[in-house]
């Protein structure tokens, strides 16, 4: 059986057949099975972060499963919001980690604040790109602003992922690079390459249609032809940030909206909710939410709370509103003091 034809006949049924409960029993499992690890690794010392990852992973396959089953969009909403707090913690663990790493070896070149996400890797960038594409959707611009902060160390390295932040972020990137010509390509031409509308929706077709097959090998790939007992690994085929695309560039989607990667109903949900009127930035907002992020050396804290350097390892303190905050040396060049998320 082909994949359309698996679509075809299983998608109005999805929500009462057993694989759709099946899989949602078994992914419970596995997030319950990574949090006991979790905690047992921390008991032992291990700050490694790949539980937290895995977590992240697997809320995010609910998001797409729930969406496969024909639920309301609305409840999409509460399931992104636990993947984001996932892909946070993920990202906090990571830091974590390495400034673990830093104290025990003394490295300083070490960088504490890199991503876990590797955009160079298909299947990770497939992720991030997810996380910020479903966040337009939903109209979950602070979500995004999120996302973004969290991907601060590999920001200004995609055309693609610059263009969704644009008028979402306090700092957008102008840049003309991009990771995997296969599938983006084609994504980037309807965006930046196309001359009229009608061009737009060409290369919009064509990136559609060669959606599927430029992601094989990776995990999630012709997971319809697996079939277990205790599961069937499919959530859904679903080119979110196609219809991210069309929403924030004005592209008429009628002539495709009926592919089978493109997830339609999403993106009218989108329109009919002016979604890209919600998530965008006023300059206001977004100069406070940039002073929010960060602040030099010698300037007066904006907020009272914890913040941290990544110029020496163990530096997060709490500072008043108007303290100047402190230059600590080492070897990182100008001291930038961060906001921690995690207060208290």
């Amino acid at each position: 059986m082909t994949e359309a034809e698996f679509r075809q006949k299983r998608r109005q049924k999805f929500l009462t057949e057993k694989y759709f409960v099946l899989n949602v029993v078994w992914l419970a499992t596995l997030i319950g099975e990574q949090t006991k690890a979790i905690a047992e690794r921390k008991s032992e010392g291990d700050t490694d972060a790949f539980g937290e990852g895995q977590i992240f992973k697997d809320k995010l396959k609910l998001v797409r499963l729930h969406y496969t089953a024909g639920e309301p969009i609305e409840a999409l909403k509460p399931l992104y919001a636990e993947a984001l707090h996932w892909f946070e913690a993920w990202h906090k663990a990571e830091h974590k980690y390495w400034l673990h790493r830093i104290e025990t070896t003394g490295n300083r070149e070490l960088d504490p604040n890199q991503s876990p996400v590797e955009l160079g890797d298909l299947f990770q960038f497939q992720l991030a790109l997810d996380m910020i594409s479903l966040g337009i959707l939903l109209g979950e611009g602070d979500g995004i602003r999120r996302v973004a902060t969290l991907l601060s160390s590999t920001r200004g390295t995609d055309m693609l992922m610059e263009y969704m932040f644009e008028t979402i972020v306090p700092d957008p990137r102008d840049i003309e690079v991009f990771f995997h010509e296969e599938p983006y390509g084609a994504l980037v031409d309807a965006i930046y390459t196309a001359d009229t509308p009608a061009e737009s929706v060409a290369y919009v077709k064509k990136y559609l249609d060669g959606w599927y097959k430029a992601f094989e090998g990776v995990p999630w790939h012709d997971g319809h032809l697996v079939q277990k007992e205790h599961q069937q690994p499919y959530e859904g085929y679903w080119a979110f940030e196609a219809a991210a695309v069309c929403v924030l560039h004005g592209i008429d989607d009628s002539s495709f909206r009926d592919h089978l990667v493109y997830p339609k109903d999403l993106a009218d949900w989108a329109r009919a909710h002016r979604v890209k009127d919600k998530v965008q930035l006023s300059a206001s907002t977004a100069a406070a939410a940039e002073q929010r992020l960060r602040c030099e050396a010698g300037q007066p804290c904006p907020k009272t709370g914890f913040w941290f350097t990544p110029a020496r390892t163990g530096s997060r303190q709490r500072f008043d509103a108007g303290q100047v905050m402190p230059e600590v040396g080492g070897d990182y060049g100008a001291t930038i003091w961060q906001w921690d998320e995690e207060q208290g």
